[in-house]
């Protein structure tokens, strides 16, 4: 009887012991175990569980990578700006080259020209600002000046007579170097509001310069009629005239306001005394004389009287927020204090 109570004991020890959890055990030194992913509710709708995280797609980075650039498909801010200007001036171009050698409409060279020229320059417009970084003040400044440049090329093959597929060639050429040339010789400049101020000015002026100076030759051959080249040449001629005097020279809010107005009002006023008393050569004479003359005399004076304002030094820290106790008078005739929350800004 004893022999079976021990061995009926000594079954329910060994099963005891074989339902009992495994102990813990603690890995070893120099490993990390993952924590377990915490699982949605068995009750909770489908509607509110957390999708999971899309996958990523584009290139691998690197965080230091990630860290100097704009974002995944551009270098730098600009970047967009660049390829979509590549892109329309592509469709532009490529349309007019095309329909350069349309025969009398029977073809669609120029819709095929189009397409061909804003897929090419269209791809280069993208790589370039994929592998550079291209800011958004050279972005606006190289757009207007590859327009520009394109309208130069333009207006120089007419004065040539050249023939449709030469312009348009040429045209592309001009607004490709202009662009370029732009982003190479600007980059890393860090190009101001003062200096696109300036630029803009300059290429103003040169086209009132060339308007005035077309308009006193034709009033001078009657009969000779307008010739649109120098005008058309003329902004990007004073836009490349007006980066080289940014380098030198720094603009300020006042002397802007004087060079964009001084000249034009005594130009005006020219006009006013000059039309009503003589014909159109001496009054454009007077207005081009007035308006050389106050233009010169007012960037200098601007440029003798201007200060350089010295960088204003920023903070390294960010502002910090600390909440903090404030003390204020309370009771009747203010003559108790009462405590309540306040916030404390440091910069």
């Amino acid at each position: 009887m004893r022999a079976t109570v021990v061995v009926l004991c000594l079954a329910a020890v060994s099963t005891a012991t074989a339902q009992q959890p495994e102990a813990f055990q603690a890995p070893p030194e120099g490993s990390f175990s993952q924590a377990p992913t915490p699982s949605a509710p068995p009750d909770e709708p489908e509607w509110a569980r957390t999708p999971p995280p899309p996958p990523s797609t584009g290139p691998a980075e690197s965080p230091k990578e990630r860290a100097l650039r704009y974002s995944r498909f551009s270098a730098g801010p600009g970047g967009p700006a660049v390829a979509v200007t590549e892109v329309l001036l592509g469709l532009v171009g490529g349309s007019i080259l095309g329909s350069a050698y349309d025969a009398q409409g029977e073809t669609n060279n120029l819709y095929t020209g189009a397409m061909v020229g804003g897929l090419t320059l269209g791809t280069v417009g993208i790589l370039y600002q994929y592998f550079f970084r291209v800011e958004r003040s050279e972005a606006l400044l190289s757009t207007l000046l590859s327009m520009s440049a394109m309208l130069g090329g333009v207006g120089f093959a007419n004065d040539r007579d050249w023939k449709d597929a030469q312009r348009a060639a040429l045209a592309l050429a001009c607004s490709q170097v202009g662009l370029f040339a732009t982003l190479l010789l600007t980059s890393g400049m860090g190009l101001t509001g003062a200096d696109m101020g300036l630029i803009s000015l300059t290429s103003l002026y040169s086209v009132l310069i060339a308007s005035l100076v077309e308009f006193i030759n034709d009033a001078e051959n009657s009969g000779r009629g307008y010739n649109f080249a120098p005008m058309l040449m003329a902004p990007v001629i004073g836009m490349a005239l007006g980066g080289l005097l940014s380098i030198p020279l720094e603009l300020n809010g006042v002397g802007f306001a004087l060079i964009s107005s001084v000249p034009l009002v005594a130009s005006g006023m020219a006009i006013a005394l000059a039309a009503p008393l003589s014909n159109n050569a001496t009054t454009g004479r007077v207005v081009l004389i007035t308006l050389t003359s106050s233009l010169g005399l007012t960037a200098l004076i601007t440029a003798l009287t201007a200060t350089v304002v010295p960088p204003q030094q920023t903070s390294t820290h960010t502002p910090r927020m600390t909440p903090v106790p404030v003390l204020l008078a309370a009771g009747r005739h203010n003559t108790g204090l009462a405590v309540g929350p306040g916030v404390s800004f440091q910069f």
